[in-house]
């Protein structure tokens, strides 16, 4: 006869949690605020200010409040039309206070997102670790350039990904479909998403997405009419070659394609070349969610971390701070690391310097302009699929609500 026994897992206490800061740590804080501080100083020079996104997309909301033409090439907003609505109430705001907003939802957003994620893999951090993480966070350079620099949409992108994962994990697939659809905020960075849900041929996840979808639209188009969405449509053609012919957007997507474009620039063969390049992190994706849908499992926490890597090492219309999606992987290294278990043992020499590397990546691309957040992004996505076959012998991960696994003897 089948006897249910709880078994909880001790969790190992992170060097945070256990005591003081060490001198590395706070050598590590002192030294993230030159990135910080530069970057802020740099564009506050380059740029004359702040939220240079930010005032494109309230531009935008003005235009459609006065009946002007909202989506045009030279006007640089290229979100789809349901974006408009929210924006419509921040015009009811002065400049600077929507702006100052914005940026503090953002960052919330990105904090919950992190939260989010590390409750997805049962680990709740000390409050210790809350702090040094926000403060990671804050001063990445992604985080920087997102806000206060541009003032983008990427955060609640991010939120979308990372609520799903809870939901997934949670049983609620439907749900977890329909806020995947707030992704479409940037369609980009959701098409691989899109891809695995039918993939996996998720039938409930994909319904919710499409009713989200529908809804959305339903909403929006009778205040903005078809033929707004037909210019939204026509727009994101225009922008959609850009890696191959925009220099600048060669220099600052963040994945294989302005790699080699930025190499090699107006190169056809060498737009083949990266296309090509592309189908080996793509194959590698599916073949890691090969077998059964188990998302409570830890391998399904794992594989949401490989998917945005691979997300954004596909994508050919991103941006630098795109890169807060990262915040996703970057939890669940750090997670694997201050877990006890079959991958965080045998992985521990490994974890820490990838997750340097990931920080560090950014920074260096707009010091040298190169592209070394591409095979940062390669290894740890290396490293995740490694940590998720050391942990087949773990146990599952528990319910959100629950710090339990139970175990049959």
């Amino acid at each position: 006869m089948s006897v249910p026994i709880r078994v909880r897992w001790p969790a190992v206490p992170s060097a945070a949690a256990r005591g003081p800061l060490g001198r590395l740590t706070f050598s590590a804080l002192l030294l993230s605020m030159l990135p910080a501080l530069s970057v802020l100083a740099g564009f506050g020079r380059r740029s004359g200010g702040y939220a240079v996104d930010w005032s494109i997309f309230f531009s935008a909301a003005e235009r459609w409040r006065s009946g002007g033409t909202v989506y045009t090439n030279a006007a640089g907003f290229f979100n789809p039309p349901p974006a408009l609505l929210p924006l419509r109430l921040a015009v009811m705001l002065p400049y600077d206070v929507s702006c100052v907003l914005w940026g503090v939802l953002s960052q919330l957003m990105l904090l919950a997102s992190a939260l989010i994620v590390a409750r997805a893999f049962d680990w709740s951090p000390a409050p210790k670790d809350l702090m040094l993480g926000a403060w990671w966070i804050l001063v990445s350079v992604p985080s920087l350039l997102l806000v206060p620099v541009t003032g983008n949409l990427t955060a609640p992108v991010l939120l979308s990904f990372a609520c799903s994962l809870a939901l997934f994990r949670n049983g609620h697939e439907g749900w977890a479909g329909a806020v995947l659809a707030g992704a479409l905020l940037k369609p980009q960075l959701a098409v691989l998403a899109v891809l695995l849900l039918l993939f996996k041929r998720r039938g409930r996840a994909l319904a919710g997405f499409v009713l989200a979808c529908a809804v959305a639209l339903a909403v929006t188009v009778p205040f903005t009419g078809l033929r707004l969405l037909a210019d939204y449509i026509r727009v994101q053609r225009y922008a959609a070659g850009w890696t191959s012919n925009n220099d600048a957007m060669q220099l600052d997507v963040p994945g294989i394609h302005g790699m080699v474009l930025q190499q090699w620039p107006h190169a056809t063969a060498a737009e083949w070349a990266a296309d090509l390049a592309l189908l080996p992190v793509i194959l590698a994706l599916a073949l890691y969610w090969r077998g059964p849908w188990l998302p409570r499992s830890r391998r399904f926490a794992l594989g949401w971390a490989q998917l945005i890597l691979a997300t954004m090492l596909v994508t050919t219309f991103a941006h630098s701070y795109d890169l807060v999606m990262l915040i996703v992987p970057c939890v669940a290294l750090y997670a694997i690391h201050v877990q006890p278990g079959h991958a965080g043992r045998a992985l521990r020499p490994y974890l820490l310097p990838a997750l340097v590397a990931l920080y560090v990546a950014p920074d260096l691309v707009l010091l040298y302009r190169q592209h070394f957040a591409v095979p940062a992004m390669l290894a740890a996505f290396a490293l995740l699929w490694r940590a998720a076959a050391r942990s087949e012998n773990d146990p599952p991960l528990a319910p959100a609500e629950a710090a339990d696994h139970t175990l049959i003897a």
